[in-house]
């Protein structure tokens, strides 16, 4: 909200001799309330800022223990696709190292099918009954060939043998190797699997990652706000220092001004005035509501001489627990000016109060519960103690205060 300061200075109006303008004062104090209800609504912004900066760190800090129960899987997996890895190259190495025997069995089979041909030759030139262009040109394949020389019942016994622990050693080879390969497939099955895992976990990772930095980004969004919040309340607070300090210097020229005006009014001729308020009743149905206090003024010599000369204890910043009533301009004694001299009929809607001064010291800046800032510039006849009488510009606004028990602290 801007400062609507006045631009015609105190001292510039006392100078031409008017009095403390109700517009001049009545905008400060309204400044300050306003910038009293600022900081207050600041203050609600700040606790609900710091509130959700609350709420969004426990967020971050719950993601981040999933973050890291999702590190501990990957890395679970990761330690999985190695071993599996490792059991691949295993398993390879058999594969080669049965591929090797396989090789070197063949060779070998190589070798004892030529004994058996050079064995089958050698017995058709004993008289053998089967011809050696038979057995071997007969035959559609190795095992065909082991078939045919099977049959042939003049072959030794040891040739038999031999041919049996080919066949199984070549049954043997191919049944590791199909072993082998099965359980080739079965790695490769899991390690796709892993794989597949590995993805999964990694995009849980990204999302998860994602999400604590859009609540990072939050968070910090968040700081910034109560960064600035808490700018403007400090600022805020020069401002109503600042504010106060201007209710304060208008009270204190306001007083300067009456007294000034008090000396110029001995010096020239001894007044005496005594003014007695009286109450008017509009109508009779109101009459039982009317508890406007009839003010008397006595701005007599003496009195004021009285008033000047009596020490008051220094009251800044006491509060005080008060009896209220409210005057009007036609209950002031007639003449419309305050014994601190402000005269009400030019400024009908300022905030006065007619204190006792042994309690609250004349010229004195004051907050009233339910009225706001005034100025202690009034006495009045009936006003001791502990009772104050505020200053209202029309007869109703007095039956509306009517009679209350407000809080008084003075500022200044």
């Amino acid at each position: 909200m801007k400062k609507k300061f006045v631009a015609i200075t105190l001292a510039t109006i006392i100078a031409l001799g008017i009095p403390v303008s109700n517009y001049s004062y009545a905008e400060t104090t309204n400044d300050l309330e306003a910038i009293q209800d600022q900081r207050k609504e600041i203050k609600e912004n700040l606790s609900d800022a710091e509130g959700k900066i609350a709420s969004v760190v426990s967020e971050i800090e719950e993601l981040n223990s999933q973050i890291e129960q999702v590190n501990q899987r990957l890395i679970e997996n990761q330690t999985l696709m190695k071993d599996t890895e490792q059991d691949i190259e295993g398993t390879i190495g058999e594969i080669e190292t049965l591929q090797a025997e396989k090789q070197e069995l063949e060779i070998s089979i190589e070798k004892r099918y030529e004994i058996l041909k050079s064995r089958v030759s050698s017995y058709q030139k004993t008289g053998g009954s089967i011809t050696f262009l038979e057995v071997i040109f007969g035959s559609q394949n190795f095992g065909d060939f082991l078939s045919r020389v099977s049959s042939v019942n003049k072959i030794a016994e040891s040739d038999a043998i031999l041919m049996e622990e080919l066949d199984a050693d070549i049954k043997k080879v191919e049944e590791n190797q199909n072993l082998s390969l099965e359980k080739l497939d079965q790695l490769n099955t899991m390690k796709q699997e892993q794989e597949e895992t590995e993805r999964a976990i990694n995009e849980q990772k990204q999302q998860n990652e994602a999400s604590r930095q859009a609540l990072e980004n939050k968070q910090q969004e968040l700081v910034t706000l109560v960064d600035n919040l808490q700018a403007k309340d400090t600022n805020l607070t020069a401002l109503e220092a600042e504010t106060k300090a201007k209710i304060a210097e208008a009270a204190r020229l306001a007083a300067q001004a009456a007294k000034e005006k008090e000396l110029e009014a001995k010096s020239a001729e001894p007044v005496v005035q005594l003014a007695a308020a009286t109450t008017n009743v509009e109508t009779n149905s109101v009459k039982s509501e009317e508890k406007v206090t009839t003010k008397e003024q006595s701005n007599t010599a003496g009195k004021q001489e009285e008033t000047r000369q009596q020490p008051v204890e220094k009251t800044e910043g006491k509060t005080f627990t008060m009896t209220s009533t409210a005057y009007t301009l036609e209950s002031s004694g007639g003449s419309g000016v305050t014994s601190t001299g402000i005269d009400l009929r030019k400024n009908p809607n300022a905030k006065v109060i007619a204190v006792d001064p042994s309690v609250i010291p004349l010229g004195s800046v004051v907050h009233v519960e339910g009225y706001g800032y005034a100025i202690a510039g009034d006495i009045g006849g009936a006003i001791k103690g502990n009772k104050i009488d505020v200053y209202v510009p029309t007869h109703k606004a007095a039956l509306n205060w009517g009679r209350r028990t407000v809080k008084v602290t003075i500022t200044k």
